[in-house]
C-alpha cells in the first residue's frame, strides 16, 4: 500500500487544529454554533493555506449531531464525511466539470433534500475555471438556492470570477502562513513521525514554502525519503539547489573588493551545482537587507539572515548608501531573468558591473589610509571659518585654501610631481589619481543663465549612441547638471563611484574633449555626489549671509597642444585595450 503523505495524513480534523487563519476560524466556528450559517460563502487565497480543509470542516459542522461540539468527529455525520462518504457532501472540481451542462445538473441535484444531514453541502473547487456560460447557469441559484443548501466556492484566482457572484457569497480572504506557524507545526509533526528534524531546516523549509503549509509538509515528506529521517539544512540545500548564508556573504564580499577572478569561479560553482539563481538573488538582497539594517540600528534582532559578525565584517566594507544601490541593481536583475536565455551569463554581467562600480570604492578603509601617504606640509596662513566638508581633494587630508596656481596645475595630465617624491608614488600615481578642487570657490563663480544654456546641450548626449559616445553617455547618463560656470560644469552624480570614476585625470580629460567636440562645451568638468552638493550649497549660503564667500578660483583647461587627433584605430584601442585588439 503507498505511504500516505504527510499533508493528508495531517490534515486538520477540528476548527482547533487549523494553523493560521484565526480571524476566518473564529467567523466560522461562531457561525456554526449561533446557527447563522450562511449559504454561499467563497473562499480565496494562494495555494496550500486551507481553503479546501475549512470548506470541509464547515461541512462536517453543520451536519455534526453535536452541535456544541461540532465537528465532534464521532457521530455518523463525521465519520461518513472524514470518509469521504457522506451523500449529502459533493465536492466539484470545476477544473474538470466547466461546462454549463455539469452546473445545471448540479442545479437539479440541489433541489433534491437532504438524504442523512440537515443540509446539503456543495464544495466547488477552482472556480474560477468555470466557463462563462456555467457561471452564468450559477448566479440564479446562488442568489435564491434551496432550502438547506450551502455552496462553498474556493479559488486561488478571484479576479476571474463575475463580479455578481462574489457578491451573493461571504467572501473569506485567507493568508500565507507564518513562517514562525509552519516551523512549529512542522517540529510538531516531525514529532510524531519519529523525523530527526533541525530547528533551522525547519525554518530554511518555511522560507521555501513561501506561506503554504500543504508545500511545506511536501518538502519535508520529500526531505524525509532522502535523508532518511534526519533532515538538515546541508541536506535541503543538496536538494533544492541552495546556498549557504556564508556563501552569499563571500560573493557580496568578493564583488565589494573587486575580486572579479574569483566572482567569476563562484558562479561557476553555481551553474555545475544546480543553484537556483532566482532563490540565491533573493539571499543576496537579505544579506545586503541585513547589512543596511545594522548598520543603522546595531540592534542583533532585526537580523535575518546575518549574524552580529556577519553584518559588521560587510558593514566594514561598503556603507549603507552603496549596499542599497547593490539591492536595486539586483532587483533590477530579476527583472532581467524572466526575458534572459542564459540567466547565469546575465548574473555575471551584474556581479561584474556591481564589482566595478562599486567594488574599488566600497572599502572605507581605503578612503581612511590613503591621506596617511600625504607628505607635503599642510598650509596654515588663511583658516577657514566654515569647514569644507564638500571638498573631493583625495591624497591631502581636510582641504584648506591654498595658493590657486598649485591647485590649476593638477588637472594637467602631465605628470607634476618631482622624481624626488618617490614615497607617495605607490600609493596614487598622478596620471590615474582624482583631480582636486574646491566646490565653493566653483559655485561662486557659476549663474542660472549658464546652467540653462548646459542642460540644453546636454539633452543631446543620450542620442549618441555609437560605439565612442556610449563609453562616456553610459557615465553621464548617471549624473545631472547641478551648477555651470564660465569655465566649469559642476555635475551631480548618483552615487559616489560614479563621481570618483569622473573625477578620475584620465577620464576627466577624455570627458572634456568628448564634450567640447560633440556638445561644443568648453569647460572643466567637476563631479560631486548630491549629498556634497547640498552640503555645499547650504555652506555658500551660509557664507553668503556672513559675506565670506572666497574668492572664484581661476580654472585652466586641458591643453591641446600635447593632444593629438586619434585615428579611429587609436579610439578602438583605447576603448577595448591594446592587447584586446587586432587590426586585420
Amino acid at each position: 500500500m503507498a505511504k500516505i503523505a504527510l499533508y493528508q495524513k495531517y490534515r486538520s480534523a477540528t476548527f482547533e487544529e487549523v494553523v493560521g487563519q484565526e480571524y476566518i476560524v473564529r467567523s466560522i466556528k461562531n457561525a456554526v454554533q449561533n446557527h447563522k450559517v450562511g449559504h454561499a460563502y467563497l473562499f480565496c487565497g494562494p495555494r496550500g493555506t486551507g481553503k479546501t480543509t475549512m470548506a470541509r470542516l464547515l461541512a462536517k459542522a453543520v451536519n455534526c449531531e453535536n452541535p456544541e461540539k461540532a465537528p465532534c468527529g464521532v457521530c455518523d455525520n463525521c465519520v461518513a464525511a472524514n470518509n469521504g462518504t457522506h451523500p449529502d457532501i459533493i465536492e466539484i472540481n470545476a477544473a474538470n466539470e466547466t461546462h454549463v451542462e455539469d452546473v445545471r445538473d448540479l442545479i437539479e441535484r440541489s433541489r433534491l433534500a437532504p438524504m442523512q444531514g440537515k443540509h446539503k453541502i456543495y464544495i466547488i473547487d477552482e472556480v474560477h475555471q468555470l466557463s462563462s456560460a456555467a457561471s452564468s447557469a450559477l448566479l440564479k441559484t446562488l442568489e435564491e438556492p434551496p432550502e438547506n443548501v450551502i455552496f462553498i466556492l474556493a479559488t486561488t484566482d478571484p479576479q476571474k470570477l463575475l463580479p455578481t457572484i462574489i457578491s451573493r457569497c461571504q467572501r473569506f480572504d485567507f493568508t500565507k502562513v507564518r513562517k514562525d506557524q509552519i516551523r512549529d507545526h512542522l517540529l510538531n509533526i516531525a514529532q510524531k513521525e519519529d523525523i530527526l528534524l533541525d530547528f533551522e531546516a525547519a525554518e530554511l523549509i518555511a522560507v521555501l514554502a513561501e506561506g503554504g503549509m500543504r508545500d511545506a509538509l511536501s518538502i519535508m515528506d520529500q526531505c524525509a525519503a532522502y535523508t532518511g529521517d534526519q533532515i538538515t539544512v546541508e541536506a535541503i540545500d543538496r536538494i533544492y539547489g541552495l546556498t549557504t548564508t556564508a556563501e552569499k556573504t563571500e560573493l557580496i564580499k568578493d564583488i565589494l573588493s573587486c575580486n572579479l577572478e574569483s566572482i567569476l569561479d563562484r558562479i561557476r560553482q553555481y551553474e555545475q551545482r544546480g543553484i537556483d539563481l532566482q532563490r540565491f538573488t533573493d539571499g543576496l538582497l537579505d544579506v545586503v537587507k541585513d547589512t543596511v539594517v545594522y548598520a543603522n540600528t546595531h540592534k542583533t534582532a532585526l537580523l535575518k539572515v546575518l549574524t552580529r559578525e556577519e553584518a559588521e565584517e560587510i558593514g566594514s566594507l561598503a556603507d549603507s548608501k552603496t549596499c542599497m544601490h547593490i539591492a536595486d541593481e539586483l532587483i533590477s536583475a530579476k527583472e532581467r531573468f524572466r526575458f534572459a536565455q542564459s540567466m547565469t551569463t546575465v548574473f555575471e554581467v551584474v556581479c561584474l558591473k556591481l564589482a566595478t562600480e562599486y567594488g574599488k570604492s566600497g572599502s572605507t578603509v581605503q578612503t581612511v589610509k590613503k591621506p596617511a601617504a600625504v607628505t607635503e606640509p599642510q598650509p596654515v596662513s588663511k583658516p577657514q571659518p566654515v569647514p569644507e566638508v564638500p571638498s573631493r581633494e583625495i591624497p591631502e587630508p581636510e582641504p584648506v585654501p591654498v595658493p590657486m596656481e598649485e591647485e590649476e596645475t593638477k588637472p594637467v595630465p602631465e605628470p607634476v610631481k618631482p622624481a624626488a617624491t618617490a614615497e607617495p608614488a605607490p600609493e596614487i600615481e598622478p596620471q590615474t589619481g582624482e583631480i582636486t578642487f574646491n566646490l565653493l570657490e566653483l559655485l561662486v563663480q557659476c549663474r542660472k543663465d549658464e546652467k540653462k544654456q548646459d542642460e540644453e546641450a546636454f539633452d543631446h548626449v543620450y542620442s549618441m549612441m555609437d560605439l565612442i559616445s556610449r563609453k562616456y553617455t553610459s557615465l553621464l547618463q548617471d549624473t545631472k547638471i547641478g551648477a555651470s560656470g564660465k569655465d566649469c560644469l559642476i555635475l551631480i552624480c548618483r552615487n559616489d563611484p560614479i563621481a570618483k570614476r569622473i573625477n578620475d585625470r584620465k577620464m576627466n580629460e577624455e570627458i572634456y574633449r568628448f564634450l567640447k567636440k560633440r556638445l561644443e562645451i568648453d569647460k572643466m568638468v567637476f563631479a560631486v555626489t548630491e549629498q556634497e552638493f547640498k552640503d555645499a550649497s547650504r555652506q555658500f549660503r551660509t557664507l553668503m549671509h556672513s559675506n565670506q564667500l572666497p574668492e572664484a578660483c581661476h580654472i585652466e583647461r586641458y591643453s591641446d597642444a600635447v593632444k593629438k587627433e586619434a585615428t579611429q584605430e587609436d579610439k578602438i584601442k583605447e576603448l577595448f585595450g591594446a592587447e584586446n585588439v587586432e587590426i586585420i
